[in-house]
């Protein structure tokens, strides 16, 4: 389906279960759908501290669904749901700041809506519309919808959608001190990508696994037999985990696989969070020490296919015969996911994962 039959199928789906809504206020489902919150973002403090008014005024109601789709890029996260599942303003933010571009203007909000004025079943549609060609309009909920669904939402990007389940928990724990998130899956999986999201939510660092495998002198036979072999799982759980489990600070050594070399420490400060990302980081050694411990489950179809696009075919070849089955023995001996793991799905996690 493409993107425009999405935002239309989208807005049909929200015009059937919210009977009140008008023509003016699918106007700004589709404004909302194709520009997102862009035009709200000229200071992040600013909105911080708008999306806290806005959360301090609502009563928490963990029965609303969290978000709604507005087509295939943004989203609208229900802000009374976020207050019971704990989703900080902060954490908000920081979502709203991180969308994509938008790839439409205002005239093309305006086309859209002439393309679809006669399936679109919003009472005075036309006359809202219309408003769209005055400079500077910015369409608003009818005061109708208002009294009926009283909407307290921010628009979001969808690529932040994986992430709902795993922030829940994490708003569950809000004020627990140091916590070490730990991001498992198989290959292609998408867990780099959701690393890489959780990251700008939290504003905590990354350590990938990949960054400390086996140094290629002990990369012999009988490491690679052990499950999970491939990792230098000890070296991990000695110089990052260990000293930011007890000082909430620690220095990486990372270890250039292709060059056979260390890469410069860099040190880590003091942070509330940190995310562990990459086969192996459920090792025992380390699951210890994770206090969340996520695995990321994707469809092989899915797999197989991110990484037929990213890898050349001798490197693709590589993966089937060498690191999938050695993914493979180490989760299977350890029996992963287990009923410790918060288990994702990360189909829909984007196209450049590792």
């Amino acid at each position: 389906m493409n993107p425009e039959m999405q935002l239309l199928v989208s807005l049909e789906e929200h015009l059937g279960t919210h009977g009140q809504a008008l023509g003016q206020d699918a106007v700004k489902f589709v404004f909302q759908g194709m520009l997102g919150p862009g035009h709200l973002l000229t200071d992040p403090d600013m909105v911080m501290k708008r999306v806290g008014q806005e959360m301090d005024g609502v009563k928490p109601d963990p029965q609303e669904p969290l978000t709604e789709d507005l087509g295939p890029v943004w989203m609208r996260l229900n802000l009374r749901r976020a207050k019971a599942e704990g989703i900080s303003p902060a954490w908000i933010t920081e979502m709203m700041m991180h969308g994509p571009q938008p790839g439409y203007t205002r005239q093309d909000v305006m086309d859209f809506i002439r393309r679809h004025m006669d399936t679109i079943r919003a009472e005075g549609l036309q006359e809202a519309a219309a408003r769209l060609e005055e400079e500077g309009y910015l369409p608003s909920h009818t005061e109708a919808y208002r009294g009926a669904y009283a909407p307290a939402y921010r628009v979001v990007s969808r690529s932040f959608q994986c992430l709902m389940p795993l922030l829940c928990v994490l708003g569950k724990q809000d004020g627990a001190g140091r916590r070490i998130i730990s991001m498992d899956g198989r290959c292609a999986s998408g867990k780099t990508t959701m690393a890489e999201s959780l990251s700008l939510v939290l504003r905590a660092p990354v350590v990938h696994t990949d960054e400390f495998v086996v140094p290629h002198a002990r990369k012999t036979p009988e490491r690679l037999r052990i499950p999970g072999g491939n990792c230098d799982w000890e070296r991990l759980q000695a110089e990052v985990l260990e000293p930011f489990h007890t000082q909430g600070r620690c220095v990486v050594n990372r270890y250039d696989c292709h060059g056979d070399c260390m890469l410069p420490p860099e040190t880590i400060q003091e942070t509330p969070y940190l995310i562990l990302e990459g086969s192996y980081a459920n090792m025992p050694a380390l699951r210890e020490l994770a206090d969340v411990r996520v695995f990321v489950r994707t469809s092989e179809e899915t797999r197989m296919a991110r990484l037929k696009k990213r890898e050349s075919a001798a490197s693709f070849r590589r993966f089937q015969e060498m690191w999938i089955p050695l993914e493979e023995a180490y989760f299977t001996y350890y029996k992963l996911p287990d009923d410790g793991c918060l288990v994702i799905d990360g189909d829909g996690a984007g196209q450049q994962e590792n």
